[in-house]
C-alpha cells in the first residue's frame, strides 16, 4: 500500500506544476483579444520588435542606416557613421552606443542599442496596444513549464521507487466477472 502513498504524492507534484503554469498562461494572455491592435497601424521598428525583439531592432536599423549611406558596416566587424544626426530617437540611440569616436565594433553596438530607453519606450507602446507581452508574464511561463518539466521527472522517480521498493504488494487484476486473478507480476 505505500505505492497509494507515492501516487498521490505523484498527483500533488504534477497537479501543483500544471495548475500553476495554466494560471501564468492566463495572466500572460489577459490582454481583451478583441481590442488587441484594433487601429494600430504598426511602424517597421515595432514589426521588427514583434519578429525578434530589441536585437532585431537593433539589426533594422543598423541595416536601414547603412543603406542610406548614414553608416558604414565592414565586414571586418566595424560600424561607422557617416551623418551623426540621428531622424528618430532609435538611429539616435545606435549613433549613441557607436560612441563619440564615431566607429565602434557591431556586436557591441546591437547589445547597447537594444537595450536603450527608446526600444523599451517602443516594446511599452506595443505592450499598450495589446500586441506585445510584458517582460515578466514571459519569465512566469517560462517558470511554469520548467515546473512541469521537473514534475515529470518527480513522477519517474516515484513510480521507480514504488516499483523498487521491497515487499510492495503489487496491486492484483479483476477478471471481468468481478472476482480477483492471480497477480501479473511473477
Amino acid at each position: 500500500m505505500f505505492w497509494v502513498l507515492l501516487l498521490l504524492l505523484a498527483w500533488a507534484v504534477a497537479g501543483t506544476a500544471c495548475t500553476r503554469l495554466c494560471l501564468a498562461a492566463v495572466r500572460a494572455a489577459a490582454v481583451d483579444a478583441d481590442d488587441a491592435g484594433t487601429g494600430h497601424d504598426l511602424t517597421l521598428y515595432e514589426a521588427a520588435f514583434l519578429s525578434g525583439g530589441p536585437a532585431r531592432v537593433a539589426d533594422l536599423t543598423l541595416v536601414s542606416m547603412a543603406r542610406q549611406h548614414r553608416l558604414l558596416l565592414a565586414h571586418t566587424g566595424w560600424a561607422t557613421v557617416v551623418d551623426p544626426r540621428g531622424r528618430d530617437a532609435i538611429e539616435r540611440s545606435v549613433i549613441g552606443a557607436i560612441g563619440p569616436e564615431g566607429q565602434s565594433r557591431i556586436g557591441p553596438v546591437r547589445a547597447t542599442a537594444a537595450a536603450t530607453d527608446a526600444v523599451r519606450d517602443l516594446a511599452g507602446r506595443l505592450v499598450d496596444a495589446g500586441l506585445a507581452v510584458p517582460d515578466g508574464s514571459t519569465t512566469t511561463v517560462a517558470s511554469g513549464v520548467r515546473q512541469v518539466r521537473a514534475a515529470a521527472l518527480v513522477v519517474l522517480g516515484l513510480g521507480a521507487t514504488a516499483l523498487l521498493t521491497p515487499g510492495a504488494e503489487m496491486p492484483r487484476v479483476w477478471s471481468r466477472s468481478g472476482s480477483r486473478c492471480r497477480s501479473r507480476s511473477r
